[in-house]
């Protein structure tokens, strides 16, 4: 069994473009994004309820800002060591990074969520990183006791998930086996996964489902490792 990289993430504060861009980005990973009002019930929010990650955007000059990441950071807080990314103007970002250290991780503007975002939540919860890769893949649900099988192909692949394109019309949480062909590589990658997320063509280009890695057969994952390795 391989342990999984999934975490929760909450967002705040952004407006809706950004926080499509964070789904858009995080998604695929695997996360439970959870978005929250930016209210005066925040600050408790965050004390009792855990998140790996939290992102924030900066919010106008007042103490409610520094209040929210003293909350956070307060010990006994259930985020106390959460990654905490804000995310800012591009012309504020240096406002923004004076909160470094004082509650705050990381820094991005606006215009680096899409291109920015999944390396600095995976510097911070060491999420592997996902490859754009194309190559044949076989998918086996049951359904009422019954396998269904399809053959598809990856849009992206990690050490720890893989998105689907196509076959995106069964629940998350499912189980599934599948084969992944590597190229130069007579004998697929085998597994099993668990059914993370279903993706959008309006939003993601594609529709399909993200697959959540739990075993793999034999030398399988060391397999994919390397291949992984060959493609940075």
């Amino acid at each position: 069994m391989i342990t999984s990289s999934r975490g929760q993430v909450l967002v705040t504060g952004v407006d809706d473009p950004v926080y499509n861009a964070i789904v858009n980005v995080l998604g695929p990973l695997g996360f439970d994004i959870h978005r929250a009002p930016w209210d005066s019930y925040l600050k408790d929010h965050v004390q009792i309820t855990p998140f790996d990650v939290v992102i924030a955007g900066l919010q106008p000059a007042g103490g409610a800002f520094d209040v929210f990441l003293r909350a956070l950071r307060t010990r006994g807080s259930a985020c106390q060591q959460s990654g905490v990314i804000l995310v800012a103007p591009h012309q504020v970002t240096e406002l923004a990074e004076k909160h470094i250290g004082h509650g705050a991780n990381k820094v991005l503007s606006e215009r680096e969520v899409s291109s920015k975002l999944q390396a600095t939540v995976s510097e911070l919860v060491k999420v592997a990183p996902r490859v754009p890769v194309t190559m044949n893949a076989r998918i086996k649900i049951h359904v009422q006791g019954k396998p269904i099988q399809s053959f598809c192909q990856t849009q992206n692949l990690s050490s720890t998930g893989v998105l689907i394109r196509g076959f995106g019309h069964y629940p998350k949480g499912a189980t599934i086996d599948f084969e992944i062909s590597l190229p130069a590589d007579t004998a697929p990658i085998r597994g099993t996964g668990t059914i993370s997320r279903r993706s959008e063509k309006r939003t993601e280009g594609t529709d399909g489902l993200g697959i959540r890695f739990t075993s793999f057969q034999g030398s399988d994952q060391q397999r994919l490792a390397d291949f992984l390795a060959s493609r940075k």
